[in-house]
This record gives C-alpha cells, sequence and structure tokens, in this order.
C-alpha cells in the first residue's frame, strides 16, 4: 500500500505483487503474464531462492537490502524489433539511480552492453528479459531487474567488480526500497514507452554518452576491437 502511493507512472507497478520470498520473480510474472496480468504489473519479492541472470548465471538475492522485480510488458511490436528492449531498460534503470544519488556529484551510471548498469566501473544492476511470441509478433515480455541497493557485503568473487547505491553514497546511509522502486519503476517505464514510439535509433542515441567502456578496446566473444557504441538494432559497433 505504501508503495502505491509513491508512484508517479502511469502503468509501472499499479498493478502490484509483494512476495516475501521466492525462487524467481520472472517465473512468477510470466505466471501472472499467462494468467492475463495488465501491462506494467509488478512482482517484487525480498529475497529470491533461484534468482538468475543472463547465460543462466546466479543472481545472488539476499533478504532486506536489495530489489528484485520483474515486470510484465506488452509491446504491440515484431519479435525482430524487440532487441533494443535491454538498453532501453537499462537506460530506466541507470536515471533512476542517478535520480536516487543526486546529492552525490560526480557519480554517473553507464550502461554497460547489453543488460548491467555500472557506477565507477562496477555493476550495480543486471537486467534479464525473456519474451514469447505468437507467430512474429511478441507475446508478453518479463523484464527482470536486479538491482543492488543497501547491500555492503560481497562473495569473494563479486568483491572487486560489484557495488551498490549505499556502498557508493556519502556516508553510505541505507536508503528507503520503497521510494528506489518508484522512481525505477517511473523511469524504467518512461524509456520503454521511448522504445516503442520511436524506436531503437532512439535508444542508441540516447546511449551515445553513457555506454561504458565506449572508445576502449574490448573483446565481445571472439571479437576484439574499439567500442564504438550501438546500432539501431540493439547490436554493438
Amino acid at each position: 500500500n505504501r508503495v502505491q502511493t509513491l508512484l508517479h507512472g502511469r502503468r509501472y507497478g499499479r498493478s502490484l505483487r509483494v512476495l516475501a520470498e521466492t525462487a524467481s520473480t520472472n517465473d512468477d510474472a510470466r505466471t501472472d503474464a499467462l494468467a492475463g496480468a495488465p501491462d506494467g504489473h509488478v512482482v517484487v519479492a525480498d529475497f529470491q531462492t533461484a534468482g538468475r541472470g543472463s547465460h543462466g548465471r546466479v543472481w545472488t538475492s539476499p533478504a532486506g537490502s536489495d530489489l528484485y522485480l520483474s515486470i510484465v510488458a506488452r509491446p504491440a511490436m515484431p519479435l525482430s524489433e524487440l532487441p533494443p528492449l535491454t538498453l532501453a531498460v537499462g537506460l530506466g534503470v541507470a536515471d533512476a539511480v542517478l535520480r536516487t544519488l543526486d546529492i552525490d556529484a560526480g557519480l554517473v551510471p553507464e550502461v554497460k552492453w547489453p543488460n548491467d548498469v555500472w557506477l565507477r566501473g562496477r555493476k550495480c544492476a543486471g537486467i534479464l528479459i525473456e519474451a514469447s511470441s505468437t507467430g512474429e509478433i511478441a507475446g508478453p515480455v518479463v523484464i527482470g531487474i536486479g538491482l543492488n541497493v543497501n547491500r555492503l557485503g560481497w562473495p569473494d568473487e563479486l568483491r572487486t567488480t560489484a557495488t551498490s547505491l549505499r556502498a557508493e553514497r556519502a556516508g553510505n546511509t541505507p536508503l528507503d526500497r520503497g521510494r528506489v522502486l518508484a522512481l525505477l519503476l517511473e523511469e524504467v517505464e518512461r524509456w520503454v514507452d521511448v522504445f516503442v514510439l520511436r524506436g531503437g535509433a532512439e535508444i542508441a542515441s540516447a546511449l551515445d554518452s553513457r555506454l561504458a567502456l565506449r572508445g576502449r578496446r574490448v573483446r565481445c566473444g571472439a571479437v576484439i576491437g574499439t567500442l564504438v557504441g550501438t546500432a539501431p538494432s540493439g547490436a554493438v559497433r
């Protein structure tokens, strides 16, 4: 009920299911979508026992500290045009992080292609989009987001690569997860709408100055080269 009073978006979070514990919010959101949940329906959990990231990686999900949520989206577009959605969501997460940390000058969130958000070169959020289709048309899409909000401790394998909003905040003061959630949903909804209305070229343009590792030598699969930017298709250049 409190989160509902904090929302400013038109759709995202207006239908909301809050869980103390679940295996995966993406699985819950998919079940809700198949049962007819509306565009913008959100499942958020305090703790996940089987949270997952891209490529089947585990997303650690301790209770009481961070945000683990999944959004049901129903974009009316061909499945072939959907890939830039991940980057649009990344821009939304980055803008929510920027607004949350606006008292800390110099903290500029970056989107790391294809599905992470970085602060000072460390990952603070991950995105996992799982789509279905009816023929060539995209069916319900589940947008999974894990955002490290108040966590200060990390397993050894993440200690040098992960961070949280609280860890980067002056004085390491804790944040209100409900308020962060409301900001996150507002900004993600805004950027998803931009993508649906204007297409991938708008997203690629917006990423020009906000893309992590831009201008640096990177490896993408077997290819090594200088990261130039992203294409309207969502591909890395």
